[in-house]
């Protein structure tokens, strides 16, 4: 499978170069596709990932390696002043101090910057607009991406 050009590719985008320092990724050395249609993730995800194939109903299917699923053990909130009351804090919710935060950051912006290509997903968290946030996913894999769209 041939890969065609992309036309959400974008190697200078303003909005993403004024990011860049602030969040640690140099968007300006990579491929970066933004906020890419279902079909492009599809694609690119069968042809950059392994192992990955279209089932017969039509999703999508591909291998995370030797840690599959979704870990609900492994949510962590920085425990801070402004919102250390309204947490739920217990075995799901699970306190992290600023520095742990901070470390785990620096270890995830060193990997992405390791890559040949990222995936940048602008979008919202929550339904009201009165009430949701505007979010943005960086991500290394097509099929990343799609799980963050949907």
């Amino acid at each position: 499978m041939t890969k065609s050009p992309t036309p959400s590719i974008h190697k200078h985008d303003p909005e993403l170069e004024a990011s860049v320092g602030k969040d640690g990724i140099d968007y300006t050395r990579v491929n970066l596709i933004r906020n890419a249609s279902v079909a492009q993730l599809y694609e690119d995800a069968l042809c950059y990932e392994p192992g990955t194939f279209i089932s017969s109903a039509g999703a999508l299917v591909t291998s995370s390696g030797k840690k599959t699923g979704r870990s609900p053990r492994d949510k962590r909130i920085v425990d801070e002043p402004s919102t250390t009351e309204d947490i739920w804090w217990g075995p799901v919710n699970t306190k992290m101090t600023e520095h742990a935060f901070l470390i785990n950051h620096e270890r995830a912006v060193d990997y992405l910057n390791t890559r040949e290509r990222l995936y940048v997903f602008d979008g919202f968290a929550g339904w009201d607009p009165k009430y949701r946030l505007k979010i943005r996913v960086v991500c290394a894999r097509a099929y990343h991406c799609l799980f963050m769209r949907n």
